[in-house]
């Protein structure tokens, strides 16, 4: 197959790290793929690694008849070929671009990244009807996109969940040796961006609920120097920095560990993982690291990860916002080895056979092959 991508970003995130992935998939299984992007060095200099044709565009939206016009003069004699946006404006400059190059084998795909009510204005209706598959990485995803009554034809539609392409081997990063963790405590773990809406300050009023139990909780992650600084500062208020355990020694309840990458040999020392995020997210990542080491996880109930985890069977499912609900669920996960193991054992079997890259992957060649039938 023929693939063209679109990414418009200008820095490095999520959704580029997605297609990446993807096109490094899809080149692998034989396809020609391209991309086009902003003139942006963060990006196309990372892309340029997968020795892929990378063609800088404006890419400014709707209102961007350039950027559609020269990707047209491409298009036109491409032959049958897909191209792939991920957001909706980018999915704009592909719809223009096939009724300019007059290629009617184009298909026009566009894959919906995030958890926000649909446009219902003309325009956007008529780009609804220009795409030939719109995928949403959950079901909540697609219940907020529909929930303000968008005239896409729902049959065109679909779930995706994203997924992490896990490395060969995965190495442990020894985080009770560089912090002094006991044997005998439990790590439980957060990794990602600290910001409020992950739900950090609620975090930290769960673990001075459980400053006697031997639970450790380690930060992952870099935020705003601000809102790093307002989390030190309320740990310690908490009490939960510089604690006297019983025998005598100072420890801190919860560490600061920084940015980390790779990331996964940290998950892979925790005993359970922590998303405890107030915001309604599409398919968080975060979850689905700890479960493929075989960690068992604590999440809040407000997003697509409770599509995922299952309460009682791969994790624990919590109200978002409430520290003593978050407390209970942590607390059980830290006085109970047993539960851990059973639940980590399960979240692993349901990360292979539901959420891992290559079920991710076989979800878009079989769109791709379906589409390309038609």
């Amino acid at each position: 197959m023929k693939i063209f991508h679109i990414v418009s970003n200008k820095e490095w995130g999520g959704g580029e790290q997605y297609v990446y992935d993807l096109a490094q998939r899809q080149m692998a299984d034989g396809n020609s793929v391209e991309l086009f992007c902003r003139p942006a060095e963060a990006v196309m200099s990372k892309f340029l690694e997968l020795r892929m044709p990378v063609h800088p565009l404006s890419l400014k939206g709707a209102a961007d008849v350039a950027s559609a016009w020269k990707m047209a003069v491409m298009l036109k004699s491409q032959g049958a070929c897909f191209v792939h946006a991920h957001n909706f404006k980018d999915a704009f400059t592909a719809a223009y671009a096939r009724k300019m190059c007059g290629n009617r084998n184009v298909r026009v795909i566009m894959s919906r990244h995030l958890t926000r009510p649909g446009k219902n204005t003309r325009l956007y209706r008529w780009l609804y009807g220009q795409l030939d598959w719109l995928s949403f990485d959950s079901e909540i995803a697609r219940d907020e996109f529909y929930s303000t009554g968008p005239a896409m034809n729902r049959d065109k539609t679909g779930i995706i969940r994203t997924s992490i392409v896990l490395p060969d081997n995965v190495a442990v990063a020894g985080v009770r040796q560089r912090y002094g963790i006991a044997d005998d405590e439990v790590i439980g773990m957060f990794h990602g961006r600290l910001d409020p809406e992950k739900g950090l300050d609620t975090l930290l009023e769960a673990l001075a609920l459980l400053r006697e139990k031997p639970l450790r909780l380690v930060l992952v992650g870099r935020g705003s120097d601000e809102y790093t600084a307002h989390l030190q500062q309320k740990a310690a208020e908490l009490g939960i920095l510089a604690t006297q355990t019983t025998n005598g020694q100072t420890v801190d309840k919860v560490i600061f560990a920084g940015f980390q990458h790779p990331v996964l040999p940290f998950v892979a020392d925790a005993d359970f993982g922590i998303l405890a995020s107030t915001v309604r997210e599409g398919c968080p990542l975060s979850p689905q690291e700890y479960m493929s080491q075989g960690h068992p996880v604590v999440v809040t109930n407000n997003g697509g990860q409770r599509e995922y985890v299952v309460d009682g069977r791969n994790g624990l499912l919590v109200p978002p916002g409430d520290a003593s609900r978050l407390a209970e669920a942590m607390g059980r996960l830290t006085e109970d080895a047993d539960l851990r193991c059973r639940l980590g054992q399960q979240a692993k079997e349901d990360f292979l056979s539901q959420l891992s890259y290559d079920h991710l992957y076989s979800q878009i060649r079989a769109l791709y092959d379906s589409l390309n039938s038609q």
